[in-house]
C-alpha cells in the first residue's frame, strides 16, 4: 500500500509540476524560451510575490476530477446504490470549478466538493474556452455541441486511473478506460478529444501495480492500449489510426539521437490537441524514462502548451518512479502542495468507510465523511445572505432573518428555519420589525420545536462585558453538540460586524485550553472568520468585524475567557 500511495502522489504531484513549469511560457515560442533563459531553455520555476508556482486550470480540474471520483465511491460505499456513473460525479465536480471561475457560487445549492472553498482555486489561471463554455452551456441544461479535440480532456485525466487502478477497488481496465472516455467527453466532443484521455488511462493503470518499467515495457502497454480502443471504439476506426501515428512518430523520435527534443517535438506538433499532447508526453517519457526532470524539462521547451504537455508527461512520469523521484526543488515552491498531496493520500487510500460499518467510529473515518459526504447538506446555507461558521457544530450566520411586511418576513423566515432551529438574535429591542412571534406557527408547521435568544448588541458596538459572550458561546456550543440534524443561526442586521464579533469569539473560545497565547488565538480566530466569511456574498464591499473597537473586543476576550 505505501508503495501505490508514493506512486499516486508521484503522478499527482508530477502533473502539477509539469503544470506549473510549463504554465509561464505557455504562450512563448521556442526562440524566445531560448533567447530568454539561455541554450538549455526554462529549467525552473517563476515564483509570485508569495514566493509558489502557480498551478494552472490543468491541476485545478484534475484536482475536482479526484474529489468527484472520491464523492462517487464513498456514497457507493455507505449507500449500496450508486445512482449515477463516476463521469456523471465528476462532471458535477466540474460545474462547481466552473463557479469558481465565473465568481458565482451558489451557496444556497448543494455541492460535494470540498476544494471548491480552497480560495486559491477560485483564481483564473487562463481556463479553456472549450472547457468553460460546455460547462456553460451544462450549467444552463443545455446540450452540449462542439468539435472540438482539444487537450482540455486528458490534462485532467489522470486521477481516474490512479484511484480506480487500486487493487482495493477491484476496476477492470475496461471500466477504467471507459469513464476516461465519458469524462473527456463531457466538455470535448471529437472523438480525439477523448481517446487520448482513455489511452493515458490505460497506461497509467497498467504501470501503476509495477515496481518500475522498462523502455520497452513502456512501448508494449503503449501498443496493447491502443489495441485495447481498437476492440472496444469500432466505430472509431479512422481517428485511432490517426492516433497511433503519431504515436508511432512519437515512439521513433524517442531513439533517435540526431535530433534535439525541440526539433523532435515540432514533428509531432505544439500540444493544443489532445492527441498531440500525448505524442508529445510519450515521446519524453520515452526519451528519457528514467529521469523525471530531464522529461519535464523537455516537455515544456516548445513552441505550444507547454502547461498540458508538461501536466502529461509528470503523470506518467510520476506513475512510473513515484514521489520521491521528483527533485526537491520542484516541490518546494509547489502552489497548492499540501491540497494535492491531501487528495492524494486520499485517491490512494481507497475508501475507508462502509455501509456495514459505523462510519464515524474514528477521526479518520469521520475526517473522511466530513469532506466526502457530509458536506453535500451542511455546507448548504439556509439564505443566500448567510454563511457557514462550524460545520461539526452545525453552526451558521448572516443577516437578519425577518422582513418588513407579515407576508415577506414569513416566507424568509420559514427558509431559515427549514434548516435551522435555534436562532440567536444580536439587533436590539426597536431596532427591527420583530420575527420571533412567527416561530411558534412555523414550527408547529414543521413538527419541530424553534428556539429563540437575545443577546443585544448595539449597531456598530460590542458586548457590554467578554464573561456574557462566554456564557453565550457556551450555550451555542452545547447544542451544536447535541443537536445532530437541526441547526444554529446566529445574527445581527447585516451579519457583517455584530456577527462577525461573535462569530470570531467563538473560533477563539474552541482554542481554549490547547496552550496557546492570545496573539495567536487570535490570529487563528480572525483567520477563520476570513476563511468563513469571504463565502459570503456581502463579503465584496464589507470587512467583518468592521471596525477596530470590535476587533479589540475580540483581543480582550482571548485574553479573559481564553486563556
Amino acid at each position: 500500500m505505501e508503495k501505490y500511495k508514493d506512486k499516486v502522489l508521484g503522478s499527482m504531484m508530477g502533473g502539477a509540476v509539469g503544470d506549473a513549469l510549463g504554465y509561464p511560457i505557455g504562450t512563448m515560442t521556442y526562440k524566445q524560451i531560448i533567447d530568454r533563459y539561455g541554450d538549455k531553455g526554462f529549467t525552473r520555476y517563476v515564483l509570485n510575490k508569495k514566493g509558489e508556482a502557480e498551478i494552472s486550470d490543468g491541476t485545478q480540474m484534475s484536482l475536482f476530477t479526484a474529489n468527484g471520483v472520491l464523492v462517487c465511491f464513498t456514497r457507493y460505499a455507505c449507500h449500496g446504490i450508486l445512482g449515477a456513473g463516476p463521469a456523471d460525479y465528476i462532471r458535477d465536480s466540474y460545474l462547481e470549478w466552473l463557479q469558481t471561475q465565473i465568481g458565482n457560487i451558489d451557496y444556497t445549492h448543494w455541492h460535494c466538493n470540498w476544494i471548491r472553498d480552497v480560495r486559491e482555486l477560485h483564481k483564473r489561471r487562463t481556463p479553456g474556452t472549450t472547457c468553460i463554455s460546455a460547462l456553460q452551456q451544462l450549467a444552463k441544461h443545455e446540450t452540449v455541441e462542439n468539435n472540438s479535440k482539444g487537450c482540455g480532456g486528458i490534462m485532467r485525466t489522470a486521477p481516474i486511473p490512479l484511484f480506480m487502478a487500486n487493487p482495493y477497488m477491484a476496476c477492470d481496465t475496461e471500466f477504467i478506460v471507459k469513464t476516461a472516455m465519458k469524462t473527456a467527453e463531457i466538455t470535448h466532443k471529437h472523438p480525439l478529444g477523448q481517446l487520448p484521455a482513455a489511452l493515458l488511462a490505460y497506461i497509467i493503470a497498467e504501470v501503476m501495480p509495477l515496481a518500475y518499467a522498462t523502455r520497452e515495457q513502456l512501448r508494449s502497454y503503449i501498443n496493447s492500449g491502443l489495441y485495447f480502443l481498437k476492440k472496444h471504439y469500432p466505430d472509431h476506426q479512422a481517428h485511432l489510426d490517426k492516433l497511433k501515428g503519431i504515436i508511432d512518430v512519437a515512439v521513433k523520435l524517442s531513439g533517435e539521437k540526431d535530433k534535439s527534443d525541440a526539433e523532435a517535438i515540432a514533428l509531432l506538433g505544439k500540444g493544443w490537441a489532445a492527441d498531440e499532447t500525448l505524442a508529445i508526453a510519450i515521446y519524453c517519457v520515452l526519451k528519457y524514462s528514467e529521469d523525471f526532470e530531464k522529461a519535464i524539462i523537455a516537455a515544456v521547451n516548445h513552441s505550444g502548451n507547454s502547461a498540458s504537455t508538461g501536466a502529461v508527461t509528470g503523470n506518467i512520469m510520476g506513475a512510473l518512479w513515484g514521489y520521491d523521484a521528483i527533485p526537491a526543488h520542484f516541490k518546494e515552491h509547489l502552489e497548492l502542495r499540501w491540497l494535492i498531496e491531501e487528495i492524494s493520500t486520499d485517491l490512494a487510500t481507497g475508501i475507508i468507510v462502509s455501509e456495514y460499518i459505523d462510519c464515524y467510529d474514528t477521526p479518520e473515518k469521520r475526517r473522511w465523511m466530513s469532506k466526502y459526504v457530509d458536506l453535500v447538506q451542511k455546507d448548504c446555507v439556509p439564505i443566500k445572505n448567510s454563511y457557514l461558521v462550524h460545520r461539526e457544530l452545525n453552526i451558521y450566520a448572516g443577516e437578519y432573518p425577518g422582513d418588513k411586511t407579515e407576508y415577506e418576513c414569513k416566507l424568509k423566515l420559514g427558509q431559515v428555519a427549514f434548516k435551522c432551529s435555534y436562532f440567536f438574535d444580536l439587533t436590539t429591542p426597536g431596532e427591527l420589525m420583530p420575527y420571533n412571534q412567527y416561530l411558534d406557527e412555523i414550527g408547529r408547521g414543521m413538527g419541530e420545536e424553534i428556539y429563540y435568544g437575545r443577546f443585544p448588541i448595539a449597531n456598530c458596538g460590542i458586548p457590554s462585558n467578554t464573561s456574557s459572550v462566554a456564557r453565550l458561546l457556551d450555550k451555542i456550543i452545547e447544542i451544536g453538540k447535541n443537536s445532530l440534524y437541526r441547526a444554529i443561526y446566529i445574527h445581527d442586521w447585516g451579519g457583517v460586524g455584530r456577527t462577525g464579533t461573535i462569530v470570531a469569539c467563538l473560533y477563539a473560545y474552541l482554542l481554549k485550553g490547547k496552550g496557546l497565547s492570545a496573539d495567536v488565538i487570535y490570529k487563528q480566530a480572525i483567520h477563520s472568520l476570513d476563511e468563513s466569511f469571504y463565502r459570503y456574498p456581502k463579503s465584496k464591499n464589507h470587512v467583518s468585524p468592521e471596525n477596530n473597537m470590535q476587533r479589540d473586543f475580540i483581543r480582550r476576550f482571548i485574553q479573559n475567557e481564553c486563556v
